[in-house]
């Protein structure tokens, strides 16, 4: 049973690094992939400011600041993007984007 087990996740490995590896990205995913990566990196950027606020009791505002301005940013340049999109895997990827942003939004209180 541990042999199945181990050749399972083997093969998942395996799977995963070839269609990493050797599917090509396309242009338009490649840029979702750069928003999505930077929203997300603004996003913990927040998160960690708010801690730091309320842990420490520093002030991290110009931090948190920062990160908003990042998300709005980031909220801008898809929307400006989305209506250039042409592949539906890359429309349902901003899709899914955008939702993630007005989620965001809403938990952090800027709508």
């Amino acid at each position: 049973m541990r042999k199945f087990i181990a050749i399972l996740i083997l093969a998942a490995a395996g799977y995963m690094a070839y269609t990493y590896l050797y599917v090509p990205l396309t242009d338009e995913e490649r840029v979702l992939n750069g928003l999505e990566k930077r929203f997300d990196e603004a996003s913990r950027a927040l998160l960690s400011a708010e801690r730091t606020m309320g842990a420490t009791g520093l002030d991290a505002t110009s931090d948190a600041e920062m990160a908003i301005r990042r998300v709005r940013q980031v909220e801008n340049e898809l929307k400006n993007l989305k209506p250039t999109l042409k592949e539906e895997n890359s429309k349902r990827k901003a899709e899914e984007l955008e939702a993630k942003i007005l989620d965001f939004n809403r938990k952090v209180g800027l709508i």
